[in-house]
């Protein structure tokens, strides 16, 4: 095990080192999650405070595009007072590294810059400025979600543009990325101009242009430059550089990057929605890019109007066939799909919705209609949606469980999406305890395919799959049915591997749960697993009940094809545990032995 902090989070693996002192995967040992753990070496008390500020106001920041954080403290390390941050450890690239390979599809870059906005609205709303929106702290994920980072300079106020507050750099102190600077940043909010969340804005104009064309606004490289460029040059338009883009965005960039924030949009919520616009219009000669309105912060209800009588009877519409699931769901759902998106729209909420679950329900016949549907339900119901997170669980899932491939390269992103459905949907959860089965049985058969015949395993197989389907199964049978197709396969699975190692014991107390009816899995069961069933009793110690079923096995076997074998071993079978009942009555002197697994198993 790796160094410990405060006892829960052992650090793994360095992921970066700078000024502000490391970053760390590490594993929290009291939730068994991964998570990033940030360590910083303070020289001030200004930037002990920094930390503790960082740490309080991301926080607090509850948004699908804002980087989660999760724990705060001080330790010693090393002979040295440091400071922690535990987030949640994120995969992917920052948009520093995107741009670094060349200029995104312009579909790309409105999609991310929208993501930005949204994640500025929420702290705005916070009555938090960021101070330091810049492409190297906001990161794409690998599965392509947007999450802004590092609130580590952000300055907390009051009221909804996030102005105001007291600023702990001292007077006159500038911090942030010069090339990013709103002009009352450089000045400090002289002559009366507020430093408040458009400063922001003007910084997610200078991100939006380098998306945009692979350049800044301005160019300089010297300090005393960018101030004087900043204060009083303006910015080429976007089009200038980029033949072709739309002249909306020449336009959006120009209000961004105004030199008095009272000429910038009004908001974020405004920059989100221009964005949207001109991603839905497009270029002038050019496909259309495709429009994702921002996703609205989760509630219990996906309508946003209430009053609005078709809406409900198609959400009532959708609601019932859920619950109802009649046999032709998956048609019927296609239906509502096409009703929701003439009467809604097609980037609306509830037709995502009815699409997830056409794609879920229909994912045998059709399965790639999952895969296709899960950036749509990410950008538009927002990636901790119940229907998000069961689409992805169950996408991912199988294709860790049972698709090709090594089924270990999914475990960081499943052990995402098993915090993610345990926050929503309770650590009981059906989808968080499926979502734990796949994570199981893909760390068990790593490269290989799954095994497929009880004879194509071997012990050394089986205890892997016990390790890590065994913990699983004591979860599973308190919290779902007793015909729940997951806790049916972890018994059978669990139950053949307990006969491949010897266990009779517990094989047989499995079986005794998945074939109650003795009589009618010999009469009309698969014989091989009949008769594995029977002998694991007989075996475990009640080679009575064992014994009557094995005629009724028998009986069969002369009349399936190619069981002449099976039929010895059954007859072998039944004579040792003729044998072992003579033995023990005369051993005791008594009449019969009372079945004692049928007894130990409450049968």
């Amino acid at each position: 095990m790796g160094e410990l902090i405060e006892n829960r989070y052992a650090l793994e693996e360095l992921l970066g080192r700078g000024g502000f002192g490391e970053v760390w995967r590490a594993e929290d040992g009291r939730v068994g999650r991964r998570v990033a753990v940030k360590i910083g070496y303070p020289q001030t008390p200004e930037e002990s405070r920094r930390f503790e500020r960082e740490a309080s106001l991301a926080g607090n920041l509850a948004h699908p595009n804002i980087a989660t954080v999760h724990d705060f403290g001080r330790i010693e390390r090393d002979g040295r007072d440091a400071v922690f941050l535990v987030m949640e450890l994120l995969r992917g690239r920052s948009l520093a590294q995107v741009l670094a390979d060349g200029v995104p599809p312009l579909a790309d870059a409105l999609e991310w810059a929208g993501r930005i906005a949204d994640a500025l609205g929420a702290a705005h709303a916070a009555g938090i400025v960021h101070r330091d929106v810049k492409p190297a702290n906001v990161m794409i994920t690998e599965t392509g979600v947007v999450k802004v980072l590092d609130f580590g300079i952000a300055k907390a106020g009051t009221g909804s543009g996030g102005g105001g507050g007291t600023d702990l750099t001292g007077t006159g102190m500038v911090i942030g990325s010069f090339p990013y600077m709103a002009p009352e940043r450089w000045t400090g909010g002289a002559d009366g101009v507020p430093v408040d969340g458009r400063a922001d804005l003007y910084a997610l104009g200078c991100v939006l242009m380098e998306l945009l064309t692979g350049s800044r606004p301005f160019a300089a490289r010297e300090m005393h430059e960018l101030l004087a460029q900043h204060l009083t040059a303006e910015p080429p338009v976007p089009s200038s550089l980029r033949a072709g883009l739309p002249a909306v965005l020449d336009g959006l960039v120009r209000d961004l990057l105004a030199k008095d924030p009272r000429e910038r949009p009004a908001d974020a919520a405004e920059v989100s929605r221009r964005l949207a616009e001109a991603a839905r219009d497009g270029a002038p000669g050019r496909p259309a890019a495709v429009a994702y309105p921002p996703p609205p912060a989760y509630a219990p209800t996906v309508h946003t109007a209430a009053d609005d009588a078709v809406r409900l009877m198609l959400e009532r519409r959708l609601t019932q066939l859920l619950e109802d699931s009649p046999a032709d769901v998956v048609d019927r759902l296609a239906v509502l799909v096409d009703d929701l998106t003439e009467e809604v729209g097609a980037q609306d909420a509830l037709t995502v919705r009815a699409a997830c679950h056409r794609a879920l329900r229909g994912r045998r016949q059709s399965p790639s209609d999952l895969e296709r549907i899960l950036p749509r339900m990410v950008r538009i119901l927002g990636v901790e949606h119940p229907d998000t997170i069961t689409a992805r669980a169950t996408w991912v899932g199988e294709a860790a469980a049972f698709g090709p491939g090594d089924g270990r390269r999914h475990e960081e992103e499943l052990l995402e999406l098993i915090a993610q459905a345990g926050r929503v949907f309770g650590a009981h959860g059906a989808v968080t305890l499926t979502a734990r089965y796949h994570l199981a049985s893909a760390m068990h058969r790593g490269a290989r395919d799954r095994d497929g015949q009880w004879d194509a395993r071997t012990r050394e197989r089986a205890e892997s799959e016990r390790a890590w389907l065994g913990p699983l199964l004591p979860d599973l049978e308190w919290a779902m049915t007793a015909g729940d197709p997951v806790l049916l396969d972890v018994r059978r699975r669990l139950a053949h591997d307990a006969w491949l190692v010897g266990d009779s014991a517990g094989a047989a107390e499995l079986y005794w749960r998945l074939f109650p009816n003795l009589a009618e899995l010999a009469e009309h069961g698969d014989p091989e697993v009949a008769h594995r069933v029977l002998r694991s009793i007989g075996e475990a110690g009640d080679p009575v009940s064992a014994l009557a079923h094995m005629d009724l096995l028998l009986h069969r076997l002369p009349f399936l094809s190619g069981s002449q074998w099976l039929a010895q071993e059954v007859s072998d079978t039944r004579a040792a545990f003729r044998r072992d009942v003579r033995e023990r009555r005369l051993a005791d002197g008594s009449g019969g032995t009372g079945g004692g697994l049928s007894r130990l198993f409450g049968r």
